[in-house]
Order: C-alpha cells, then sequence, then structure tokens
C-alpha cells in the first residue's frame, strides 16, 4: 500500500475548496494508495472549517491564525503530517484553487523514473485548455542566470527546472534530501525556491506528459508575465529578492544585479531627458 500526505492551504474561498476536495476524492487508478489530508484552513471567516468538520470529517484539520499564507501554511501542514505516526511514501502539494482530473495522482505516480524524483503536474485554464501551471527550464543565460522558459507538454515526462506548487508529488527520500519550505518564503517563491534547492541536490523535476487538473490564471495575463513573475525584482519585495540572489544565483548573481541596474538607471536618465526636453520652453 502506498502512502501519500496530501498538503494543502486554504483562505477564505471555501467553493473552490469544497471543488478541490471532491475532486481528490474522485481519483481513479489509486486503490493501492492510501491517501491522508492534512489541510492547514488560515483564519477562514466563511464556514470552510465548519464544511469541512462536517463533510470531510476524515481529513485532518489544522487551524492557522490567518497569517500563515501559502507558504506557512504548507509548512505548518507538512510538519503535521510528519509528526503522524505514519510512515509516508509521498507528500502531494495542492492548491485548493486547483481542481483535479480523474486520473492525476494516477499520471503523477507514472511519470517518475527514479525513486526521488519530483513530478509536478501540468494545469490547464478549464475553458480554453491552454496550460496554466506547470514548470519552467533554466535557459543558462550568463549575464541572466535566472531566465527560464515555460514547458508545456508533448506526451511524454520532460525534465524541467522549476515549478508551481499547484500539484506537486515528492517521494520521502526527495525529501529526505531537500527538507521542508524554507518559511523566509512564506507568502510567495517557496515553491521555486523548493525546487532549485533540489536540483542542487541532483534529484530529478519531472513535469506530468498530459494536463492533470485546472487552475485559472489568477493574474489573466500572458506566459510573458508568468516567466518574469519567476525572478522579477519589481514582483518580489527587495529582502526576498536579495535572499533568491544570493541563495540561488551563485557567482552570477553580482552580473545580474548590475545588469538589472544599469538597465534601470538608463532608462529612468532617458525618462529625465525626455521629460525636460518636453517642458523646455
Amino acid at each position: 500500500m502506498i502512502k501519500i500526505a496530501v498538503l494543502i492551504t486554504c483562505h477564505n474561498r471555501i467553493q473552490k475548496t469544497q471543488t478541490c476536495l471532491k475532486s481528490l476524492f474522485k481519483q481513479k487508478k489509486i486503490e493501492n494508495i492510501n491517501l491522508k489530508v492534512f489541510l492547514v484552513d488560515d483564519g477562514s471567516t466563511d464556514g470552510t472549517k465548519e464544511y469541512i468538520k462536517k463533510e470531510f470529517s476524515n481529513v485532518n484539520l489544522i487551524i492557522g491564525n490567518g497569517n500563515l499564507f501559502w507558504g506557512g501554511g504548507m509548512f505548518l501542514a507538512w510538519e503535521t503530517a510528519l509528526k503522524n505516526d505514519i510512515e509516508y511514501d509521498y507528500f502531494l502539494w495542492i492548491n485548493d484553487d486547483t481542481f483535479l482530473f480523474e486520473d492525476a495522482i494516477f499520471t503523477l505516480l507514472a511519470s517518475k523514473k527514479n525513486d526521488d524524483d519530483i513530478v509536478t503536474g501540468s494545469i490547464c485554464d478549464p475553458n480554453t485548455k491552454k496550460r496554466t501551471y506547470g514548470g519552467a527550464i533554466n535557459e543558462k543565460k550568463f549575464f541572466r542566470p535566472f531566465k527560464y522558459k515555460v514547458v508545456d507538454v508533448n506526451g511524454s515526462p520532460q525534465e524541467i527546472d522549476t515549478i508551481n506548487g499547484n500539484l506537486v508529488l515528492i517521494p520521502y527520500k526527495a525529501y529526505d534530501k531537500v527538507g521542508k519550505f524554507d518559511k523566509n518564503f512564506f507568502h510567495a517563491f517557496g515553491d521555486v525556491d523548493y525546487s532549485l534547492r533540489a536540483r542542487k541536490k541532483n534529484i530529478k523535476i519531472l513535469l506530468t506528459p498530459t494536463h492533470v487538473g485546472t487552475c485559472e490564471r489568477s493574474d489573466k495575463n500572458s506566459e510573458i508575465k508568468y516567466l518574469k513573475d519567476i525572478f522579477n525584482v519589481k514582483s518580489l519585495p527587495p529582502k526576498v529578492w536579495f535572499r533568491v540572489c544570493l541563495k540561488h544565483g551563485g557567482s552570477l548573481w553580482l552580473f545580474h544585479f548590475f545588469y538589472r541596474f544599469v538597465n534601470l538607471t538608463f532608462k529612468i536618465l532617458i525618462n529625465n531627458f525626455i521629460t525636460t526636453k518636453k517642458i523646455r520652453p
């Protein structure tokens, strides 16, 4: 029997949490799998915890303080699962706004090649069926060490470097090498950080060959916006950005930061020049 600890965090979106859990418990081809759900309700006031207690009594409900955000909630769910008497074979991250296809877990498991492979699910838009979340590969640009390219499904498992945390299967053997989330990324970036830490441990990360669930993009923007959001100084607080650079940029992060600084300075100078020229009599 394969034992999987499912880790979920939610906050005030009861309908999405309901649909997510229903899709999880409708999985097929998992007769030899034991799922145990650890769900952190981070201070919801919309009746989420009451609903879960009533309709999903088999879910291990953990009450947060309302300030955990995604990373903090997932960290707490993971810690709670590890304190359980059961020794799990896998940990499965699921975002509560991600709705699984009936063969999602089967596909995740079937995509593995090695015992410690991490597998992330490719997620698509429910209407257009275009990929919304999944993973990306590092294009290894010298002056842009954080340049990544999003990967789409092609019918076979593909190696990638970074992941979105919507649906991720982590074997215990991978966890044993990488550990849990970095609590410094409590609001965002914890999933990308985790995948980069795994790659440093020579753990392979694979993308499922097909889409395994649906989730709308929260910002409704294009793939270009998504690429920029992975490592964008404008989308990350300065403290987080510097931590990312120091932790994952290696010796190239100084070049990358210098490139950003010069580029920004040049734009400011040009804008000031144009503005001054316009107002000159």
